[in-house]
Parts: C-alpha cells; sequence; structure tokens
C-alpha cells in the first residue's frame, strides 16, 4: 500500500471520529425528549451531591448557593442560607419534567425568556449546578406560563420546552438569606437600657420597661446583612458610620447581655448585635402574677430580700432557656462582623419605649435629652 493511500485511510478514520463524536454531543444536546421527560435527568441521578448553585440574570443579579460542612451558605453575603429553600430549589429543578416541546429558532427564545442572559435586555435565570467533582447541568429558566408550568432551555442546547413545576429562582442575593436572627422571650427581658442621639441613657425596667419594648427581640428576623461597617464594634469592612446612631442594652433575669445599635441608612434601618454573659447582672426571676390584670414584668425585689413566690435556699434552680454563657457565645458568633438590616416596626419596636407606662415621657426624654422622670 502505498503512502498515500495510507495517508487517506487515516484521514477518513480521524474525519469518521471526529464525526461521530460530533454527532455524540449533538445527541447529548438536542436528544428526543417526550412528554414527561425529565429536563435535567444528570441532576436526578446526582441530587445529593450537589455542592453549589449559581443563579446569574442578564440585569447582573447573581447568586451564588454553596454547601460546606456547615450547611448551605449564601456567598455574596458569607451568611448561611435558608437550607429549606435551596432543597425546594433543587428538589423541583430534578423534578423538571417535559410538557411539550416548544421553539428551536433563537430568534423566538426571548419570546419564552430562554435566550442567553449575557445582556441586560435577557429576562430569563441561568442555573448552574455543580457537584465537587464538576458541572453537571446548566439550565436557562424563562417566563412562567400560568400557575405551574415555565419555559425552558438546557444550555448550549436548541430546544426549548414547556416544563412542570414552575421553579421559581431569586436573582437578589438577600432572597435566600437564613432570616433568623435573634429569638428572645419577652419574658426573660428584666431590663433595657435605651440611648439616643444626643440624650442620655433612659433605663427601664420593672413598671417602667413596656411589654412591647421587652419583646421586640422575640422572633426578630433580618430582611438583609452586610459587613459591619468601620468605625463600629467589631467591624470587619465597608463604608464609614454615618448618621445618628440609637442604643439599646437589653439584659436578661439568666444575666445574657446583647448591645444593639441601630442607624438609619438611605431609608433602611440596620442594626448591630453584641452578646455578651454578665454573671453580676443575673436576678433570681420572680414568680409569675396571680392578678390576671396585671400587665408588664414583675418587680425586682428589694436587696437582700427574696422575691415573692421565690424558691427556698437549696431547692432545683429554674431552668431557663439554655446557659447564659452558651447562648451568649452563640450569638456572638452569628452576629459578630455583621450589620442587619429589619423592617422599619421592628427598628422603632426596638429602640422606642411605647407604652401607656413609660411611652410619652420615655420617648420624649429620648428625643430632648432630657432625664426621665422619677
Amino acid at each position: 500500500m502505498t503512502p498515500a493511500r495510507l495517508a487517506l485511510l487515516a484521514l477518513a478514520a480521524l474525519l469518521a471520529t471526529g464525526g461521530a463524536f460530533w454527532l455524540s454531543s449533538q445527541r447529548q444536546l438536542d436528544r428526543a425528549v417526550g412528554v414527561g421527560d425529565p429536563v435535567l435527568p444528570q441532576l436526578r441521578a446526582a441530587i445529593n451531591d450537589v455542592a453549589e448553585v449559581r443563579l446569574s440574570r442578564g440585569d447582573g443579579g447573581r447568586v451564588t448557593l454553596r454547601r460546606d460542612a456547615g450547611g448551605w451558605i449564601v456567598v455574596e453575603r458569607a451568611w448561611p442560607a435558608d437550607a429549606g429553600k435551596v432543597r425546594k430549589l433543587l428538589l423541583d429543578l430534578s423534578a423538571l419534567a417535559v410538557v411539550e416541546e416548544k421553539t428551536h429558532d433563537p430568534a423566538r427564545y426571548p419570546v419564552l425568556g430562554v435566550e442567553d442572559v449575557d445582556g441586560p435586555a435577557a429576562t430569563g435565570t441561568r442555573i448552574d449546578v455543580k457537584t465537587a467533582k464538576g458541572a453537571i447541568q446548566s439550565l436557562v429558566l424563562g417566563k412562567p406560563s400560568g400557575g405551574r408550568e415555565g419555559f425552558v432551555r438546557a444550555v448550549g442546547a436548541a430546544p426549548s420546552y414547556l416544563a412542570r413545576p414552575q421553579v421559581s429562582a431569586e436573582g437578589n442575593p438577600a432572597r435566600w438569606l437564613d432570616t433568623s436572627l435573634l429569638d428572645i422571650d419577652a419574658t426573660r427581658v428584666r431590663a433595657v437600657t435605651l440611648t439616643g442621639p444626643a440624650a442620655p441613657a433612659l433605663p427601664l425596667q420593672d413598671e417602667r420597661l413596656p411589654t412591647a419594648l421587652a419583646g421586640a427581640l422575640d422572633g426578630l428576623a433580618l430582611e438583609d446583612v452586610r459587613p459591619r461597617p468601620l468605625g463600629a464594634p467589631g467591624a470587619v469592612g465597608g463604608t464609614s458610620v454615618e448618621g445618628p446612631v440609637r442604643r439599646a442594652r437589653y439584659t436578661t433575669w439568666e444575666g445574657l447581655v446583647l448591645e444593639i445599635a441601630g442607624r438609619e441608612d438611605g431609608g433602611r434601618r440596620w442594626i448591630s448585635v453584641d452578646a455578651s454573659f454578665d454573671p453580676s447582672a443575673a436576678r433570681e426571676r420572680p414568680a409569675p402574677s396571680s392578678d390576671p390584670a396585671a400587665t408588664g414584668p414583675a418587680p425586682l425585689p428589694a436587696a437582700g430580700t427574696a422575691a415573692p413566690g421565690a424558691r427556698p435556699e437549696g431547692a432545683a434552680a429554674r431552668t431557663p432557656a439554655g446557659d447564659p454563657r452558651d447562648e451568649a457565645k452563640t450569638i456572638q458568633r452569628r452576629t459578630a462582623g455583621y450589620e442587619f438590616e429589619i423592617p422599619a416596626y421592628r427598628y422603632g419596636a426596638l429602640f422606642e419605649a411605647s407604652s401607656p407606662a413609660a411611652g410619652a415621657a420615655a420617648a420624649a426624654s429620648l428625643r430632648d435629652g432630657a432625664p426621665p422622670s422619677r
């Protein structure tokens, strides 16, 4: 066999191999699908191994959800993610099934919202799912159709589909945050000291402590989080503190102390939280009042006397919500170096002594800088 013939045979073999590879890749991207077929079959098989999910939008919105040893985090906020919301996204994506095939024409992708998200006019959301070994599948999530379905297209593939279920994928990192911040029951709060801008400290306890103020940390949820600004305790970076700062010191019967600092920034309300344990601040909690008409925390006993209904010496201690030392450490680990956006009404509840018992005079003293009446 001549060298020229050998060269031709080698070239033919190379072309055949390349053609087979190309056809294989096209079958992978544009495989024939039927009604009910999974849109992301690889995800179904690897859902428990997913380590990262990235959401990208044409308007610049980016969300990175990453799983580490402690669970899911929102990378853009360096804060824990709502694990239930992440799991729902993955389950919905893995359950995506074809309802019907739609257009193959790229010119018509924008009608369905499944065009590539490489420009500000794109309306869809690109979702990239990865395991520790690398990317497994990517999808463009397009417009919804009705209440149960939506349009989708696998990245790099020509066909688009109407698929079920309808998947929700927010492009704002704040929407993926674990919003739980503090949960201190009002009955645990013994005293609150408020300090307004250029105003003296206003201590509130006993009958002067409004129930609404004592309960301001009960189920407190955040709306967003960012690094604590420069100039604030525990700052880790960011802009300098600007504008008046309001402060509230919450002390529980067990000796847990929470220092809350708040400020307004561009119409948004931000607080920082520092927790510590002060054994000298701990007091024996009085027994609940038997008078159903009584309101507010029971008064503190006088120094050297026992509170009404207090346990006899040597009796078993009442079990608190948790060890205040451990509780303080847990809260401080979670909140140190961060500033949290909270709703306006919760911000007001934290820093305003508004109740029939303490309201007008206390609020006026904070506002005007006058000492509270005794």
